[in-house]
């Protein structure tokens, strides 16, 4: 028994289900998840990454499936802009993988149960949820040049309605392949197919691209903050952007909405400047978590003044998230996605697999350390979250969805749950979210009060943004009475008990 925390109610309820047949929080995780790149396409699927983090019981464990650049994809092929769309920003997808490592280490049902669900969901059918199919409806315009995306995801046409049912057979069959033959089959066979499209159509993915993958099992960071320890994901995801700012505002009293987008803005300039594949960095993104960097960091940041805001990176994407445990204590945050949307508009025929764009991610500047290089990770913006107790006991696993929201997200959660409120509370609270150029955006609602304030200190605010843009959150926290859960109102999802 346990709960189930997402954002689309099918794969909450299928995560549920498992466990209340004696599966453990990564079984229900995995199952929810393979449900979700059917459910709620418009975020995640077969073609994208993923990481993930679990408390066992007794430690943490932290999965990174993100995948490569083509070792035929060059800088000189890119040109001077990175296109959101088509072969270019299509690095190798490593989500399966990652499902097939977590399943092997953690998991007590096999892959054919665990993705039966998502299966059933892709073959029959399934009603689509209100917010998935009005993210569908502004995607459709994004890919009217792609064939075969239009082929599989949109009816006469048109992007499903809300309520209505799809299905998506070739994905059905591909979910089945990989449910009997293992993770490896999304590798080999379905590589060949990936490979075989891509050199048909002017890609750069290739059979040796893809069966190179590797999942790494890595050492994850924490940070204290008021007596509990928030642990997310190293490089080359933006977890140290979330980490790098609660640690800055740790020691600090009588914290403002100010003080946190400023730490927000700091910790973002240092990420891009060098956070890349940690293969490719000078030091480990852990130096940015030491005393003593903190420390110095903390000097700039100026409590009654808006500073000048890094440049961005121009980094924004649509993720989805499953947060689980189970009453023998175990606890998981998984998070998967294609990056913007859909991904690239490429769509593996006969397959029903979308690829997405995560190549985006690179710079395209030869010096810097995220630079585009064949075989390299670029930088991810998709990162889990757990929470440890005082001594360092799993309590809780959470996250935040939408592009560079995520970090920004995790500290709103992490302060509202430090201050007392419950999962559920923090999530509904209005948001705020620093943009480029200085800006503020807050959420419609956000007290007035606030806002003139951010005015007064040098922030530009902004208040009409649209809500997608503060992404959506979920979280599972143990307490003494139990299991208690938050799922995000402005997603299609909610909290199940299995």
């Amino acid at each position: 028994m346990g709960m189930v925390a997402t954002s689309e109610l099918h794969a909450a309820r299928a995560g549920a289900a498992v466990l209340a047949e004696g599966g453990t929080a990564v079984d229900a995780a995995v199952c929810a998840a393979a449900c979700l790149t059917v459910t709620e396409p418009t975020s995640n699927g077969l073609g994208g990454d993923l990481f993930a983090l679990v408390w066992d019981g007794d430690a943490v464990h932290a999965l990174a499936s993100s995948g490569a650049a083509p070792r035929a994809l060059t800088l000189d092929a890119v040109g001077e802009a990175m296109p959101a769309t088509g072969w270019l920003p299509v690095t190798v997808p490593g989500l399966v993988a990652g499902w097939g490592a977590l399943a092997e280490r953690f998991c007590r049902f096999d892959l054919l149960r665990l993705l039966g669900p998502a299966i059933r969901h892709a073959t029959e059918g399934f009603p689509v949820g209100p917010v998935t199919a009005a993210a569908w409806s502004r995607a459709r315009p994004h890919f009217a040049d792609f064939a075969e995306w239009n082929r599989v995801f949109t009816v006469s046409g048109r992007a499903p309605r809300a309520g209505e049912r799809w299905a998506n057979p070739d994905l059905g069959r591909s979910l089945e392949r990989i449910a009997r033959e293992g993770a490896g089959a999304f590798y080999g066979p379905l590589g060949r197919a990936i490979a075989a499209h891509a050199a048909e159509s002017g890609g750069y993915l290739t059979e040796a691209d893809l069966a190179a993958h590797r999942v790494r099992w890595e050492q994850p960071l924490s940070v204290a903050f008021r007596g509990r320890q928030v642990v997310g994901m190293g490089a080359p995801t933006q977890g140290i952007v979330a980490l790098r700012a609660l640690g800055l505002l740790a020691p600090l009293t009588g914290v403002t909405l100010h003080d946190r987008i400023e730490a927000i803005k700091l910790a973002f300039a240092d990420a891009y400047a060098s956070v890349s594949d940690p293969e490719w960095m000078d030091r480990p993104a852990a130096s940015l978590l030491t005393a003593t960097s903190l420390d110095a960091r903390r000097q700039a940041l100026d409590r009654e003044r808006a500073s000048p805001s890094p440049p961005p990176p121009g980094i924004d994407g649509g993720t989805v998230l499953v947060c689980t445990g189970d009453d023998d204590g175990r606890l998981c945050a998984l998070i998967q996605s294609n990056f913007h949307g859909f991904g690239s508009g490429i769509v593996v025929p006969g397959t029903g697999i979308a690829l997405h764009n995560r190549g985006l991610g690179f710079s395209l500047e030869p010096a810097h350390p995220n630079a585009l290089t064949p075989g390299k990770r670029p930088f991810h913006t998709i990162l889990p979250a757990l929470l440890l107790d005082a001594d360092g006991r799993g309590l809780g696993a959470f996250g935040w969805m939408g592009g560079q929201m995520q970090p920004q997200g995790h500290v709103q959660l992490v302060s509202g749950l430090a201050a007392g409120l419950s999962p559920q509370q923090v999530i509904d609270r209005r948001r705020w979210r620093w943009l480029d150029e200085g800006r503020v955006a807050l959420e419609w609602g956000f007290d007035p009060a606030l806002a003139a304030d951010l005015e007064q200190r040098g922030h530009p605010v902004e208040e009409a943004v649209p809500p997608w843009h503060f992404g959506g959150a979920q979280a599972v926290l143990r307490t003494d009475g139990g299991l208690v859960g938050g799922s995000d109102r402005r997603k299609d999802g909610g909290v199940v008990r299995g």
